[in-house]
């Protein structure tokens, strides 16, 4: 039996973003909404909106991180409607960390181009200040588990998936973990 299942999390002026993190010389627009017209005044209703591509739940190709990989409009439709797995880890807390034996245990199995769906429970805190800053994070044994699973989704419910826990010396990850899953064409 099929079932949809909407995943995605609220937009709204003064949540949670990625400017925390990054050290960009302008930022990242702060997500903003703008009534620009009413059905009473204009007979019509529109909003104007400001966000980055990277703002609240959002889908990302090897065009985030590999220059020259097919950006999402590239993509048919079809490459995100895709039967699921979900993954249901053991609960985390802010600064906690998810091991690859946590993966390998608690995963069932998934089916080339399956999506694969990792909770962890961090997701019910959306709202909150800690949400980017707090969150868990993937250790890098995590990938050896991730490289051998043939999904063509990967959906996670932490903002981000490495941080500097994710390594056991803490060095900074960026990228280590995303770059060969992007560069399996991994969404």
């Amino acid at each position: 039996m099929s079932k949809l299942i909407d995943l995605s999390g609220p937009l709204y002026e003064g949540m949670w973003s990625y400017s925390s993190l990054l050290d960009l010389k302008d930022g990242l627009p702060e997500f903003e909404c703008k009534r620009l017209a009413t059905v009473e005044t204009d007979g019509f209703e529109a909003f104007g909106y400001r966000l980055s591509s990277i703002t609240g739940t959002y889908i990302e190709t090897g065009a985030h991180m590999l220059a020259g990989a097919p950006m999402l409009n590239d993509l048919d439709a079809s490459a995100f409607i895709r039967p699921a797995v979900v993954c249901h880890v053991p609960r985390k807390g802010p600064g906690e960390v998810i091991h690859g034996a946590e993966l390998a245990a608690n995963c069932p199995p998934v089916q080339p181009g399956d999506a694969l769906l990792i909770e962890c429970g961090w997701g019910s805190r959306w709202g909150e200040a800690d949400y980017v800053t707090g969150s868990p994070a993937y250790h890098v044994d995590c990938l050896p588990w991730f490289l051998a699973q043939p999904f063509a989704v990967l959906g996670v419910d932490v903002p981000c998936i490495e941080s500097a826990r994710s390594r056991p010396d803490g060095s900074e990850t960026t990228g280590n973990m995303l770059v060969p899953l992007f560069q399996r064409g991994i969404l």
